[in-house]
């Protein structure tokens, strides 16, 4: 190996050290933060003291100047902090995030734009330099004077290990004396878990091998499910093959009893004795054909037993290799908690527990976002100001818990709660009737659980107002869709003014699960049994009618009834007329959280095994379609995405005689926007997004030419900057809200004031949504139209 890849795989090896000695800073800083017990802080100050001694050593070895210049005012810092030189400020806890998160921005940043990142490192290090001069005025020690451990380089594994610590600092106490609330995240790599031998050779007792290489051999380990199943068929084939040479025995049998009858019937004859003896013959042949089928069945079962359980005990093995412990998400959350708070004005206690209950890494990383986004909304949505928590008689710090368990084996239980305001159902009532989605009577007649679950339809959310994190009323419903595409459900409960619950149930591994076979318009199709309610038979004449939509009554509840090939755009034959013929229809119930519908199968065909393949990136989002297996037999079969099948459902209605369809999907509208706007560039760009969008427009150049085209026009809304001559955002809102026949019109800010403050005071005046020009996102400003007209 020439010294450029040698080069090339330390710089790989550092990669990864300094994202898991980084996220262990972060972790701990935050705890740090909260923590009021002395013995834990000393810890956690001792964890994040050899940490940054540790990165700066590790950056020194791969020649990142930078960083390890950065890392020794940090690690001299904390020097001073552990010998009680400086004490801890919000504003010293402010800047160390700040440093850490730095750090972080300068390794993620490409390698020739690096230079944009140094200047704020130089700033940091004059900042900390400052924290750390002693009152007397001397010299806290340089890089020459502070004791230093070289971060060795194991030449045969071409990667950086760890050498026995020499700081001289007190070791690290051991993970267990310390609360999972504020668990010290140190070491986490395997590839630093080395010791030091006595005959100073170096070993590490695990190996770090890139995740491509495990799902590979994970891969290949799932293969042999098919070989399995393969081997499964070719015993069934044998034992079909020895009932038929058993059904002939039985009837050779019967036939030579009958011949010994007429033979004793006929004079002798020696012509008729050789035919005997060759039937005799003949039926030894079937006894032992018959008796070495029957081993060879013996024997093929044997070996079915034997290898099915050596692939199971393998995939159940390789799965764990794929398996990553929820702490390794758990370290990315204190921080951003910390930081959203912050941001919103809010002390927010996150706690967390079950880091060591391991999942398989595939769902991990789905779980990611919707977890971060309910802990979001958790933050602006449920948990009050401080000074609102008082009146309540509630503690100003907020609280998060996030608990992970595992009731089965094969199943895991995420439960996310809040002790914050709990839901409005009411108001989640009205929003559904003003968005169209539930007259009057329908949201009235609904269960208080049956309206909070409406929570995950799209265009829903209490929010008052609508920000870059939250109120858009499409975070729920994408969370609901990417718990569901990981095979897992979603539950929510809550009681107002208290808390809000989420629980999350997933399985530990995606690599298989059951399904069944079903059949629609002479196609298979696998259908996962997790979704699947009931298989019934029903009666034509159970059908009904009720606004165009066909359905059935099960359980006394009603369920849309379709047909799985309309869903699917298959041709079918018609079902033909219900009163012309007596037959009954196959239907499938399936399920996905609280939505349920039935669909017309033409068969369903056993249960079993179902390894789940990728259809590649050329077809990575087909709808209906979530990837495909291959049966025993050599037939690719695909699966079927049960949460696409009920949305694809949605408007659509059984074809019955004469072949006739109902479309129930209705032609849209053209809607009118008034855009309120002082700078032409912003009009025009304004203009020129929601006209590609099929919107008509309108533009005002100030607020006071905005109100009046709104007195004289018909708008559906209304998008206005708030800096602007002659009447600004603000008091246009108040002036719309303060208008009768304007009040109800929806009103979306999009400015470059982003405190705190100006987007209270847009709630204040009765804004709809508040847009950032410093984030905005043309895609974000339609999806708050969709869901405001």
């Amino acid at each position: 190996m020439n010294n450029q890849d040698l080069q090339q795989q330390l710089l790989e090896a550092f990669k990864t050290e300094s994202e898991e000695r980084i996220a262990s800073m972060f972790l701990n800083l935050t705890a740090l933060e909260k923590s009021t017990d002395t013995k834990n802080r000393d810890k956690m100050l001792e964890i994040v003291y050899r940490e940054a001694h540790s990165l700066k050593g590790a950056a020194r070895s791969v020649n990142i100047i930078p960083v390890e210049t950065l890392c020794q005012e940090i690690e001299a810092l904390f020097s001073k902090l552990k010998e009680e030189k400086v004490t801890f400020t919000p504003t010293l806890f402010d800047t160390l995030h700040h440093a850490v998160g730095v750090i972080e921005k300068y390794l993620s940043t490409p390698e020739s734009e690096r230079h944009t990142v140094e200047a704020t490192i130089g700033e940091l290090t004059d900042t900390l330099s400052v924290y750390k001069q002693p009152e007397n005025g001397s010299k806290s020690p340089g890089p020459e004077t502070q004791q230093t451990n070289e971060t060795p380089i194991d030449l045969e594994q071409n990667s950086i290990v760890e050498a026995p610590a020499q700081a001289p600092a007190p070791a690290h106490p051991p993970a267990s004396e310390t609360p999972e609330i504020v668990k010290p995240v140190e070491n986490a790599g395997p590839s630093r878990l080395t010791k030091k031998s006595p005959s100073r050779s170096w070993f590490a007792d695990t190996v770090r091998i890139s995740t491509a290489k495990l799902d590979s051999l994970l891969l290949k380990a799932e293969e042999l499910i098919t070989l399995k199943q393969i081997l499964n068929q070719h015993l069934n084939q044998i034992q079909d093959t020895r009932n038929f040479i058993k059904k002939w025995k039985k009837n050779s049998e019967k036939s030579k009893k009958e011949l010994r009858e007429i033979r004793l019937q006929l004079d002798n004859n020696s012509l008729l004795d050789h035919f005997f003896q060759l039937y005799d013959i003949n039926h030894t042949q079937i006894e032992e054909t018959d008796s070495k089928i029957n081993d060879l069945s013996t024997s093929v079962e044997q070996s079915n037993r034997l290898l099915g359980g050596m692939v199971d005990d393998l995939l159940d093995e390789m799965k764990k290799t794929s398996l990553l412990p929820f702490s390794t998400l758990f370290s990315i959350l204190p921080r951003m908690v910390r930081d959203i708070a912050r941001d919103l004005g809010k002390d927010v206690d996150l706690e967390l527990s079950g880091g060591d209950i391991e999942i398989d890494k595939r769902i991990l990383e789905g779980l990611k976002d919707p977890l971060i986004h309910l802990i979001r909304n958790a933050i602006d949505h449920g948990i009050e100001m401080p000074d609102t928590r008082k009146l309540k008689q509630k503690s100003p710090w907020g609280k998060i818990r996030l608990t992970v368990s595992q009731p089965e084996n094969n199943k895991v239980e995420i439960t996310l709660s809040d002790d914050g305001k709990g839901i409005d159902v009411n108001a989640i009532r009205k929003k559904a009737i003003k968005s169209g989605l539930l007259s009057d009577t329908q949201a009235d007649e609904l269960t208080d659980d049956e309206a909070i679950s409406l929570i995950f339809q799209s265009g829903i959310s209490t929010s008052p107002l609508i920000t870059e994190i939250s109120g858009r009323g499409l975070g729920m419903a994408i969370v609901q869709e990417h718990v569901e595409n990981l095979s897992g459900l979603i539950f929510i409960s809550t009681e107002p003014e208290n808390s809000t619950t989420f629980k999350i149930e997933l399985p530990v591994s995606l690599a298989t699960f059951q399904g069944i076979i079903v059949s629609a318009a002479g196609h298979d199709y696998i259908l996962p049994v997790a979704h699947i309610e009931h298989t019934i038979r029903i009666d034509p004449g159970e059908i009904k009618t009720v606004e165009n939509k066909s359905i059935i009554s099960i359980n006394g509840q009603p369920v849309s009834l379709i047909a799985l090939s309309d869903i699917l755009g298959l041709p079918h034959q018609p079902l033909p007329d219900i009163k012309s013929k007596k037959f009954t229809l196959l239907v499938v119930i399936l399920g996905s959280g609280e939505k349920r519908i039935a669909c017309i199968v033409d068969t369903v065909t056993n249960e079993q095994d179902v390894l789940v393949k990728s259809l590649g990136k050329q077809l990575l989002r087909i709808p209906n379609i979530s990837g495909a297996t291959i049966l025993g037999n050599g037939q690719v079969v695909p699966i079927l995405n049960v949460n696409d099948l009920i949305s694809t459902s949605s408007g659509k209605s059984i074809s019955l005689a004469m072949g006739k369809k109902i479309d129930m999907k209705k032609k849209e509208i053209q809607k009118s926007v008034l855009i309120v706007e002082d700078s032409f560039t912003s009009r025009t760009l304004l203009k020129n997004i929601l006209e590609s969008s099929n919107y008509k427009v309108t533009t005002a150049i100030d607020g006071e030419d905005g109100f009046q085209q709104l007195k004289r026009g018909n708008y559906d809304a209304v998008i206005s900057d708030i800096e602007m001559p002659k009447m600004n955002g603000f008091e246009l809102t108040r002036k719309i809200r303060e208008t009768e026949t304007l009040a109800e019109k929806p009103v979306v800010l999009v400015t470059s004031l982003d405190s705190r403050e100006d987007r209270e005071k847009g709630i204040d005046v009765g804004a709809d949504a508040y847009i950032v020009k410093s984030s905005f996102d043309q895609s974000n400003l339609l999806e708050v139209l969709k869901k405001l007209v």
